[in-house]
């Protein structure tokens, strides 16, 4: 279906007992509309098809602001169809499935809209006899309730057909009154009944009536009361439980005499709730925002403290394996230089590099030395602790780290290879001429391990002060909190017996001070709020609380 009448159809909304929801646009002003069309079942009854179009009359002379507006009823092809104002949300039923039970105060604000919204149509004379969370339409922000589908509703007080010619119950009957549920005559007060339901499923988070059979669950909502509220929701007020207790009564003279005194006694509960409601902490407590603060400004000082000593001690560690290993790299070259000057003026044929070879392996064999070569003044590698090298041209590292460099010696990082380690690069020179270079390599694993050895001892103490710290803290505002506390519970005691009340104390500091100023209030305030004139200060040294013993920090 593209077209109803004038209605352009846009897509399926949902369906109820007796009609489907379409969207559509009503192209004549432009407006976007919720078209609900009576089932075909229902159409072959004229009887029914007639109850629909005149009670959709009559609703649509309903205007509220929680009441869903009806802007057109009409039938087209014969097809009946109302065309309604299209609200943007969620029904109850899906936002209660996603969410569980509703706090309280949100029950009352919803609850006493709904109220309203009854109020208003049972005083124009319709009664909506299908009040259910699926006939509830809350706004995005969860705050506006806006009642639907009174196309079940029936006008006036005399015409009290239950069933449809299809054998269809009209109303849900999970949500049904007692009446309705047994066939009776109904009236306002029956809408109040399914309001209470609803109610009780929105404070709980539990349907009031759950028989799986229609027999079973009308003989329960008939006789069977419900589970206590405050079994599922204790922090229910007493005062909506005893309203939502008064709906659900079997009779309907034991209810609400009409839906504006249920909404009355709803406002009422919820400026209660308002009011009494205690002040909301603003932020942590200070018992625990004070070791907090604390623990934050100890970790920054101990940050800018610890971060200088651990870079000055890495560097102390690196000068001291520098000086080590410049030390290494001093005997390795004096032995190089004697065995290569023996070969320096020797042909190349003649010469015996086999020496210095032992010589290197028998270096290399300290475990503090990673690798060693040897190259002879033409950069050709005569010894090596690898000996796949003998014979290559040595080739000088590039791109290393420096760390340190003197006259003789340049000392780089190495990064690269087995492990990381300190690379000595030293010329070999005797008797003033130069006979090539050694290359040497130090592992570093030993003064990585002291370095990070230091780096965990000064985190630990880092963190044993900071735990200090925060158990000072926690201390420290808990002996604060402690005489805040008694200074709070002494001004919502004042605001309930007119300020007659003082703070005996044996403080004699700030909070001690502050205990003397509330007294002080009280004793001038007290007198004016009972319409006397100031009393005595003997009589008030009189009758004045002892003072309570000094309470443990």
């Amino acid at each position: 279906m593209d077209m109803l009448g004038r209605y352009r159809i846009e897509g399926r909304l949902g369906e109820g007992a007796m009609a489907d929801v379409f969207r559509a646009h009503d192209p004549s002003i432009g407006r976007t509309v919720a078209i609900k069309v009576l089932k075909p079942d229902y159409r072959r009854d004229p009887e029914l098809g007639a109850r629909f179009m005149r009670e959709a009359r009559a609703a649509g002379a309903l205007s509220h602001a929680h009441i869903a507006t009806i802007y057109d009823v009409g039938e087209a092809d014969g097809v009946p169809y109302i065309a309604m104002e299209l609200v943007e949300g969620k029904p109850l039923d899906d936002v209660l499935a996603a969410q569980g039970r509703m706090s309280y105060e949100r029950v009352l604000l919803l609850g006493a809209q709904m109220a309203s919204a009854l109020g208003y149509a049972h005083a124009q004379g319709i009664v909506h006899r299908d009040v259910k969370p699926s006939n509830i339409l809350l706004s995005v922000d969860g705050r506006t309730a806006k009642l639907l589908d009174f196309g079940v509703a029936r006008v006036g007080e005399v015409d009290h057909l239950a069933r449809t010619q299809a054998g269809q119950m009209i109303g849900t009957p999970r949500y049904m009154s007692p009446e309705q549920a047994l066939g009776m005559p109904v009236d306002r007060r029956s809408d109040l009944f399914s309001l209470g339901v609803v109610l009780y499923e929105m404070v709980t988070g539990k349907v009031a009536f759950d028989a799986p059979g229609m027999a079973t669950l009308a003989i329960q909502i008939a006789q069977e009361k419900v589970a206590p509220i405050d079994r599922s929701a204790a922090d229910c007020p007493p005062g909506l439980r005893a309203i939502i207790d008064k709906l659900l009564a079997k009779k309907p003279e034991a209810r609400f005499a009409d839906a504006t005194a249920l909404h009355d006694a709803l406002q009422r509960e919820l400026m209660a709730a308002t009011v009494d409601r205690p002040v909301a902490r603003r932020g942590l407590s200070i018992r625990i925002k004070l070791p907090l603060v604390l623990v934050a400004l100890t970790a920054v000082a101990l940050f800018a403290s610890i971060s200088p000593i651990l870079s000055r001690q890495q560097r102390t560690l690196e000068h001291m394996a520098i000086t080590s290993g410049a030390s290494i790299a001093g005997f390795v070259t004096s032995n190089a230089a004697v065995l290569a000057a023996d070969n320096a003026g020797l042909p190349a044929e003649q010469q015996d590099w086999a020496s210095l070879q032992a010589f290197v392996i028998s270096a290399a064999r300290d475990q503090g030395i990673r690798d060693v070569v040897v190259a002879d003044a033409g950069g050709v590698i005569r010894a090596a602790s690898d000996p796949a090298l003998i014979g290559k041209r040595y080739a000088p590292p590039a791109n290393e780290r420096a760390l340190d460099s003197t006259e003789r010696t340049a000392v780089t990082a190495v990064d690269t290879g087995s492990a990381p380690g300190l690379r000595f690069v030293r010329p070999i020179r005797y008797a003033g001429a130069d006979f090539g270079t050694v290359d040497l390599v130090v592992r570093r694993a030993a003064l990585d391990a002291a370095i990070d050895g230091a780096r965990w001892l000064l985190f630990a103490l880092a963190a044993i002060v900071m735990g200090v710290v925060l158990v000072i803290g926690y201390l420290s505002g808990s002996i604060v909190a402690r005489p805040l506390r008694r200074l709070q519970r002494a001004l919502a005691d004042a605001r309930t017996s007119d300020f007659a009340i003082r703070i005996a104390h044996r403080n004699r500091d700030e909070f001690g001070a502050t205990f003397d100023a509330f007294n002080q209030l009280a004793d001038s305030v007290e007198p004016r709020l009972a319409g006397a004139s100031a009393p005595d200060p003997a009589a008030l040294l009189a009758t004045r609380v002892e003072p309570a013993p000094r309470l443990a920090a």
